[in-house]
């Protein structure tokens, strides 16, 4: 199988992927002139931002964050996975991030910069699949303009950009490795990458492409390439259990347990959603938080796809080169049109970008295949028939739009009348590969043209944009007076969109841009019973009941809710407290501003982590404290022997010297000291759930890596005899 095109000089091999990254930096950036916040919303703007930010300065501070029990439920790291703990590429952006001053420039410049990536990984995919420069750089380019690449993932969910821009690479590291049986590193690179940034759609999608490569070398009885997906499968495993292990043990006592399959319709398409993926102006029938219809073209996938009718049909070799892409596309597109969700998997519309990156390949080898020399009358009609079909289908859906859909028949059109008079007429001395130049050429201007009525009817996300200040500075400095642990009760959201009203309190994983410890951060994994208690939601924002359970006494312990948790200071919304709280003993009302209240403690407690509670007649001494661990003097053991952390109850906490007992509200984690004298030690540490089986899998992977090289030397000697063996004898005497 071919992987490469014949070599040429070295410069003009790189005139047309060069071409096709700076094109892509360009048609990111020109979003920028719209739109400068354009890369800076929803879960970028108060999730990814301030995470980048916590983990910039921990690696700083010389370390990464394992657990942090100030934050409560968004402070169990390793669980939450999308914070690339163990990711070389998030620590550098990681750094990027604590040095920044702009957030919004910060998350345009990672942005744009991995759609760059992106595009460099398809060309280079679609290369090993055979295209041909032109036309795998036409594929380059179009990746990253898809739609849900463009308005969800880029502007909001940033980790399924970097999962998706990696994908390429890690599919052209596998193809060099197993069908060109060369180099292990750059799938070795690649996949660590893509699947220690702790997105799980990306290694889903690595998981069809392996099963796929596996399943035809064992049809084909290639022993060779069968094992080297075998080994390549064995990596990856390895990796994807020390980044998911402890989020699945993590799992039962949060939100996202159950294994329930439903189709509600939210964020997932069906088949007449998919003629809209020629039309970057069309939005499709998806459904979202805004109803029926989200206003995005997020099925939108390459304007060029009426046009392969053009390049049809393709030779028996090339379908042949193109089965990976089909089985993956066919797989992709059953997960775009499935259910709603599966188990924790939801929201399969964000299969989108894989779909897209497989189609628009496949037409960059449908073109090196067929372009110009099948371009025929018939093929022409066709691609007319499917233009006229997509459009009246896209209008039909959503009729409103007709301007925008109405444009790219016209363009398309004229595209398909200029793609054959270069095909079949043009200039009587132009050469094949100048005729591919000027239609790819074209068509990567066509590409960028069409980002003018796209945002004219598009200039944002549809995702919420909270109004967070471009100044980190600015963020710093809220809160910067209080002393010991805060959190915020009541409608965050309130003010979102107001810029001034940053000035009094944060939002999400900003807080940590904060002085003070705020708990009101950002989480994918919310703790159920602890959720449930203070009706908190995944980003730190309760229902108005939450300020009263804080100062509700615990029925267990006798004592406040907020002093269990060690709180100091609340900062309370007057959307939900329009009248000034009334605080009880101990709690004053500081400050007064437009969007809230700052009370505070006359007598601010310890941070959580350390003891909140013993039992009658049992009293224990802190020895030690840090966030993974507490070390605790037992002092007296009485009539109840409990004794309660200001801690969630998480899987992966031992206790070594008492046990564990339930834990007091279904969430706070609680020693039992029954068994334990007066004088002992008892330590309470916390490690992943699954933390052996990780450090296993980690020292099974590096043994991988050393030994797989040494085999295949190994393996590459004994042919290089067993074909000298086999070889013509040489007449003895004739050796000098």
């Amino acid at each position: 199988m071919t992987l490469t095109a014949p070599p040429r000089g070295t410069a003009v091999r790189l005139i047309w992927p060069l071409a096709a990254m700076l094109a892509t930096a360009i048609f990111g950036a020109a979003r920028l002139l719209v739109n400068g916040r354009f890369y800076f919303a929803d879960d970028s703007e108060i999730g990814a931002f301030g995470q980048w930010w916590k983990l910039g300065d921990s690696l700083l501070s010389g370390g990464i964050p394992v657990l942090n029990p100030r934050a409560w439920e968004a402070g169990n790291y390793f669980a939450e996975g999308q914070w690339g703990l163990l990711n070389p590429v998030t620590w550098l952006i990681a750094l990027g991030a604590r040095a920044s001053e702009n957030p919004a420039a910060l998350m345009a410049i990672v942005k744009i910069a991995f759609f760059v990536v992106m595009c460099l990984g398809v060309y280079l995919l679609a290369r090993s699949f055979g295209a041909s420069a032109p036309w795998a750089a036409l594929a380059g380019v179009l990746a990253p303009l898809g739609g849900f690449t463009v308005y969800m993932d880029a502007p909001s969910w940033a980790t399924g950009l970097l999962n998706a821009a990696l994908l390429p690479w890690v599919w052209w590291g596998l193809r060099r490795m197993v069908e060109g049986d060369r180099s292990i590193w750059a799938y070795v690179v690649s996949s660590y990458v893509l699947i220690t940034f702790g997105y799980v759609f990306g290694v889903m999608v690595l998981v069809v492409v392996l099963l796929e490569s596996l399943v035809r070398a064992l049809v084909q009885r290639d022993r060779g390439r069968a094992l080297r997906v075998l080994v390549a499968s064995v990596w990856g495993g390895l990796l994807t259990i020390v980044v998911y292990l402890p989020g699945v043990l993590t799992a039962p006592v949060t939100e996202r347990a159950g294994l329930g399959i439903s189709n509600t319709g939210f964020l997932n398409a069906d088949l007449s959603d998919l003629f809209s993926a020629a039309s970057p102006t069309a939005t499709a029938t998806i459904g979202s938080w805004w109803g029926p219809l989200t206003a995005a073209p997020l099925v939108y996938a390459a304007w060029i796809l009426p046009l392969f009718p053009l390049v049809l049909p393709m030779t028996r070799d090339a379908v042949r080169r193109c089965i990976p892409l089909l089985v993956v596309g066919a797989v992709t597109l059953l997960a775009v049109v499935g259910p709603s969700q599966v188990g924790p998997i939801r929201w399969p519309v964000r299969f989108m970008p894989y779909l897209v990156i497989v189609a628009v390949v496949l037409f960059a080898v449908a073109a090196s295949d067929g372009f110009p020399r099948r371009v025929a009358r018939r093929s022409v009609l066709w691609s007319f028939g499917l233009i006229v079909l997509s459009t009246g289908l896209a209008f039909a859906s959503t009729p409103n739009e007709w301007k925008g859909i109405g444009l790219t028949a016209v363009v398309q059109s004229v595209f398909v009348l200029a793609a054959v008079w270069i095909a079949a007429r043009g200039g009587p001395d132009w050469t094949p590969r100048a005729r591919t130049a000027l239609v790819s050429g074209g068509a990567i201007l066509v590409s960028g043209l069409l980002l003018i009525p796209q945002l004219a009817v598009f200039p944002a996300t549809p995702l919420p944009k909270f109004g967070a200040p471009e100044s980190v500075s600015r963020m710093s400095r809220v809160l910067s007076d209080v002393h010991g642990d805060a959190i915020v009760v009541g409608d965050l959201y309130a003010g979102g969109g107001i810029t001034r009203s940053f000035d009094e309190r944060l939002m999400g994983n900003l807080w940590y841009l904060s002085r003070a410890s705020v708990s009101s951060l950002y989480t994918v994994l919310p703790y159920t019973t602890f959720s449930k208690d203070l009706c908190i939601d995944l980003k730190g924002s309760t229902c108005p009941r939450a300020l009263s359970t804080l100062w509700s006494v615990d029925p267990t312990t006798e004592r406040p809710v907020a002093d269990l948790m060690g709180v100091s200071a609340i900062v309370a919304m007057k959307a939900s407290y329009p009248t000034e709280p009334v605080a009880p003993a101990g709690w004053s009302v500081t400050s007064s501003g437009e969007f809230t209240w700052l009370l505070q403690r006359d007598a601010p407690l310890p941070a959580a982590g350390g003891v909140a509670w013993t039992g009658d007649g049992t009293r224990v001494s802190v020895l030690h404290q840090d966030d993974t661990s507490v070390t605790l003097r037992v002092d007296a053991v009485g009539s109840d022997p409990r004794v309660v952390l200001s801690r969630l109850d998480y899987p992966g906490y031992s206790i070594a010297g008492a046990a564990k007992a339930s834990p007091v509200r279904g969430w706070l984690l609680t020693a039992d000291l029954s068994h334990t004298r007066p004088g002992s030690t008892v330590v309470v540490s916390f490690r992943p759930p699954g933390f052996a089986i990780m450090v296993g899998a980690l020292v099974l992977s590096a043994m991988l890596l050393v030994g797989w090289p040494l085999l295949r030397r190994r393996a590459r000697r004994r042919e290089r005899i067993s074909e000298g063996s086999s070889g013509p004898s040489t007449a003895p005497g004739t050796h000098d």
